[in-house]
This record gives C-alpha cells, structure tokens and sequence, in this order.
C-alpha cells in the first residue's frame, strides 16, 4: 500500500511492508484500522468510523479541526474536550491482550498544566479481575519536553523528547502482559508489567486531554491513528504515515443502514412537521378519551396509598394515555400512570403506579380510573402484584401501545417495576438511573361485560451482569401461532464497571398467552448477527395491508454509552421463524442530519396504520437540547411509511 508520511524532514512516498502490511495478512482473523484523518471526524458515514465521543459538532468548533489530512487540537483560552471512539465499535477487543498503536503527533505550541492536557492517545480495556481495568496513555509534557507513559496507577519514568518540529511517529505495543513505547522506531520505555486499577467504562480510545479542570491555549497534532489486534509489535524497516485511503477490514460495520440497495417493500414517502396526517388517522376511540381527559383533573387523592414520610392521604399526579385499547365495536380499554407529585424517572420511578378505565359505548363515556389489581386473594391497591409495594416500589406500563388484544380474548399489558430485596428495598445494585424487571398484566372481562378482571405474568428478569438497568420498556406482538407472545425489551449498558456490557435489545417468548416466558436473549437479525442499540424503547405492528410484523427502533452504527446515540430510527420485517430482524428490510426512517446535533433523539414516539390507506404512521419529537430549539428539525414530526 501506497502513503503519505509526514515523519521526518521532508514529506515522501513510503511502501508500507510492516504493520499495513501485517494488516492485510491478517485481515481475516484479526482487526484493525487507519484513520487519516482526511475528513471531518465528526461528520455521520464517515470512513473508518466516526468519533461519536465528542460532545459537539466538530464542523463548528474551534477547539478541534481536519485540514490537509491533519487532526488538531487547540483549545484557545478554553477546557478541552476530548475526542473518544469506542474500540467495540471498531471490531477491537483488547481483552485478548495483544495490540499495536501507532500514531504520527507534533507538539506547535503552548503548554499546558499537566501532560495529561496533552494525551497522544489513551486506551482502556477490562483486566481479567471484574472492576479492574487496564489503562495506558502516552502524553507529552511541553513544560519539561518529555513524553510521559501512564500506566494505569500513575506515571512511569519520564522520557526526554522533544516533538515539536516536525511528526513523530510513535508507537505502543502490549503483549503477554507488558507494554513498550517506541519513538521513530527507536525503544524508549518498557517493557514494562502492565498495571491495573479500579475503574468502570467500555474499551475506549481517546485522544486529546483526559483532564481538563482549566481553560488553556494549546496546539498539537495528530497525521494519522494505526491500530491492529495482531502482528506488528517490533517496529523495522520504514514507518507508516497517512494512508491514502481508510484500511477498514474486520470493522464492525451495520449493514442496511444506507450500505444496501433500498427495501422495494417498506418505503418512507415523508416526514413532516407537526402532526397533521396523525391527527387525521387518529381512532375515534382515542379522540372520545382525549376529550374526556381534557376535562378531568391532573391530580387526585388516593386514601388507600400510605407512605411512611407523609401521614394521610397524598396528591397523586395523574398522566392519562389516549392509546386506548379497541376491544371490538363497544368496548374499549384507557389506562394511565400516577404518582405522588413527582414525574421525573428517576425520582417518580420507584413509585409509579397504573390505573385503567373502561367504555361500552363506543368512548362516548368513560368509567372514572381506578388501580389495576390483580384479582387473585391478598392483592389490594396497595399491594397491586405479587412485585410491587406502593410505598416501596412502583411499576408502568411499558408497550407502545400500551394495551394488546390477544387471539384468546385476552388483554395483555406489558409493566415495568422497580424490584426490592428481601430487606424491602428497592434493588439497584449499580446504582444506575433505574433498575427494573418486566411483567404483564393479563386481563379479561367480566361476565357483565363491563369491567376487567387481571392477573399477572412470571416476570422476565436479567441479571445486572448483562443488562445495568435491567429491563424497562417492551414491545410485544402476538405470532402467527395463536398463544406465542414475542417480547423485545430495552436493556443499557451504563454504568458498566466490567468494561464488556452489550448494548443490545432483548428477546423473550411466551408460548401460553404471556403467562410464562423464556429467559431472555439478545434480539439479532434473523441470520444471528447482532446489532447495537441504544438503550431506549421500540415497538412492533402487524400491518392490515401486508400481514407482517414491523419492529420500530433503534440500530447504532457506534457502541451505545447508554441511551446515546438515539438514531437512526428504523422500521424493519419480523422473521416469526427466527424471531429476528430480516437484514434487508432495515430502512431508515430518520436520522441525523448535518445541521443536528449529536444529542438528537429520535425515540419516545407512538405507531400506528392510517385506517384509509394502510400507511404506516409514526409520530415523534425530534428532541434536541437547549440551545437547538430554533432548529428547523426540532420538534414534533409524523413519518409516513408505506409497506408491500
């Protein structure tokens, strides 16, 4: 392979024979890559990969700019940011203990407070000890013209060189447990025992200050970042600089996002602003409900709810859902949440409660709300399931639409609820920003016909080894086989102390009506390859049109931290054989645009088929933070789809 190198006193022509060339011997067992650095780092599709890390568009920022194939950091009189990109992402594992970077840096100007402000490249991956990690970082300190090897606990000995002038090519190389540091193929540090401390986090490559607790004016680069799991630790013969063209074998890539030809079957004819075809394709069901809501209050009181820190009754805030269930052409089922005053997540999570009302007029009225209960003897509004304590803990419910009438007449409604331990409280055991374990509520009604009577499901439970926040919101279809219950539930790998969560959807299946279910396992395509998601929610539908089964959600091209990145937003075919998503029939339905910011969400939104053409309807808020609310794309959007 052909580059371009800037290491030395003049830019020339090198044939690369060392690592590029160990990459492509190995490309079929090992993985790596070569960012040159040719274009925006931030911009979306980019080649190799995009650096997801950065908090803002880099495209508008002065603090890091591309230029001639050149990356430069230079944060004038600021704190720095750093730029980060999860290895995962890149189809690197570190675990297996055997890796090569190499970068080509020079210091310009400025000196910063510590030489962590100054870091070449940081990487961290999982020690064999659970919360224990490797870390290494080479840094330069321009104050004393020495580059200094981080090594997981603290600094090892400084090493005198001067990189200012031109590139210098840099090298790192762990194996068999031991580090080396080359400078311009010379061995400078190491080998030295690799080290390891307590920390939690994914396995990362950052580049760019690891601290950054004061503004400072400083100026470096980076011609290229090189890395490969296998070969190449003793540096020979020439060194590689910038490469013409991105070496990308063995990345994880996310096929049918864009990179195949268009699904002939699921077409999106457009997004608009606002909510105009929904408002026409809303059931009249839901227009009867949203009326009666309007008049009703937002807060009630429920004397049969205690708490210990509040004596007598207590306000409870009530959040109505219009998503009513269409039972047949009288009857209809409404539901809504309620807690005492506070609706945040996290704090309104551990006392979350469900309520439902019924019509058998067609929603011309209603019946008032009232707590949904199990049926079963020593269940009360106050101990509503066999999981859930009011007072202790609380539990939503967790399906868009909320309710699903099954092929037995049955109602089935997925719940979310905070666990509690044997001492009775409330069991998070990383303490992430919720915990949760997934049950339904099974309904039928009664023999007048005018109410419903519940019972409740086993749960499906995850252990906080696979999922950090356990399980919460959960799309769920029935099968072609009448009694088979697909469930496709949110996990989230934040906070993740092991350094190895997935970030995945999961899949569970009831063969007895919701009853019972399967343990969990990750939601694939329909061949067994995974795919990365965020940690959101996603629905399904079964069109009248087609028959088939559609999942609307999210599919990441980068390792999720978490509930980021929230796009794009795709709709795609069920394989009811396999239980996964056909590969070729991922389309997108919205995505980052270029003048989004990266904190775009495109999820917490509603489904469903338009009654007069079959269309498929989704309506969303294109969240986007302060300071991006006058974006054009900001706000609520429906999205027509037609499928075939």
């Amino acid at each position: 392979m052909t580059v371009r190198s800037h290491v030395g006193s003049a830019t020339h022509l090198l044939v690369v024979t060392l690592l590029l060339g160990a990459f492509a011997s190995h490309a079929a067992h090992s993985a790596q890559f070569v960012d040159p650095f040719d274009d925006w780092v931030g911009v979306q599709h980019r080649e190799p990969f995009t650096w997801p890390g950065a908090s803002y568009d880099v495209r508008t920022e002065s603090t890091w700019t591309c230029a001639d194939g050149v990356l430069e950091y230079r944060p004038d009189g600021d704190r720095g940011i750093p730029l980060e990109v999860s290895l995962p992402q890149m189809g690197i594992d570190l675990r297996d203990g055997q890796w090569t970077l190499e970068t080509a840096f020079r210091h310009v100007e400025g000196v910063a407070p510590r030489a962590a402000y100054e870091t070449i490249a940081y990487l961290r991956w999982p020690a064999g000890e659970p919360g224990l990690m490797h870390i290494v970082a080479l840094m330069y300190d321009a104050s004393q013209r020495a580059l200094v090897v981080y090594n997981a606990s603290g600094d090892e000995e400084p090493v005198p060189a001067d990189l200012t002038g031109d590139f210098r090519a840099l090298r790192m190389a762990v194996a068999r447990g031991l580090l080396r540091v080359w400078l311009d193929g010379e061995l400078v540090a190491g080998p030295l025992r690799l080290k390891t401390r307590p920390y939690g986090g994914g396995q990362q490559l950052l580049v760019g200050p690891i601290t950054a607790g004061e503004d400072i004016s400083l100026r470096c680069q980076w011609d290229y970042i090189a890395m490969t799991t296998e070969g190449a630790f003793a540096p020979g013969g020439t060194w590689p600089g910038s490469v013409e063209a991105p070496v990308a074998e063995g990345l994880i890539t996310v096929k049918g996002l864009g990179e195949t030809p268009p699904y002939e079957g699921i077409t999106v004819l457009r997004r608009e602003k606002g909510g105009e075809s929904w408002d026409e394709a809303l059931p009249d069901l839901w227009r009867r409900l949203s009326a009666q809501i309007s008049e009703e209050p937002r807060q009630i009181e429920a004397p049969f709810y205690h708490y210990e820190d509040v004596g007598g009754p207590v306000t409870q805030n009530v959040y109505p859902d219009v998503q009513a269930l269409s039972y047949d052409d009288r009857r209809g089922v409404g539901i809504a949440m309620l807690t005492r005053g506070v609706g945040d997540t996290a704090t309104g999570y551990v006392d979350y409660k469900v309520w439902y009302r019924v019509t058998t007029d067609g929603g011309q009225t209603w019946t008032d709300l009232k707590p949904l209960v199990d049926e079963r003897e020593g269940f009360t509004p106050a101990h509503p399931n066999p999981y859930v304590w009011i007072g202790r803990n609380g539990f939503c419910y967790a399906s868009i639409p909320p309710l699903l009438k099954l092929s037995s007449g049955e109602i089935l409604l997925p719940f979310y609820y905070a666990p509690i331990d044997e001492a009775g409280n409330y069991y998070n055991p990383l303490n992430a920003y919720t915990f949760g374990y997934v049950a339904c509520a099974i309904g039928r009604w009664n023999e007048a016909g005018d109410d419903i009577i519940w019972t409740t499901s086993e749960p499906v439970e995850i252990s906080e080894r696979k999922s950090a926040r356990g399980f919460s919101e959960a799309a769920v279809i029935e099968l072609s086989q009448p009694g088979h219950v697909l469930m496709v539930l949110r996990g989230s790998n934040a906070p993740d102390p092991w350094g190895d969560m997935p970030a995945v959807k999961w899949r569970s299946l009831s063969t007895d009506y919701g009853r019972t279910w399967s343990d969990p396992e990750v939601f694939t395509y329909a061949d067994g390859e995974r795919f990365m998601s965020p940690s959101a929610c996603s629905a399904f539908t079964r069109s009248s049109e087609t028959g088939k089964v559609y999942w609307i959600g999210n599919i990441a091209r980068t390792l999720p931290q978490g509930n980021a990145p929230r796009y794009p937003l795709i709709i795609a075919e069920l394989d009811e054989e396999t239980l996964g998503l056909r590969r070729e029939t991922v389309t997108i339905i919205d995505d980052r645009g270029p003048d989004d910011p990266p904190e775009l969400q495109l999820s917490n939104f509603k489904v469903l088929e338009d009654p007069h053409d079959g269309h498929i309807l989704v309506y969303l808020s294109r969240y986007m933070a302060e300071g991006h609310r006058d974006n054009p794309g900001y706000g609520a959007h429906t999205y027509v789809i037609d499928v075939k």
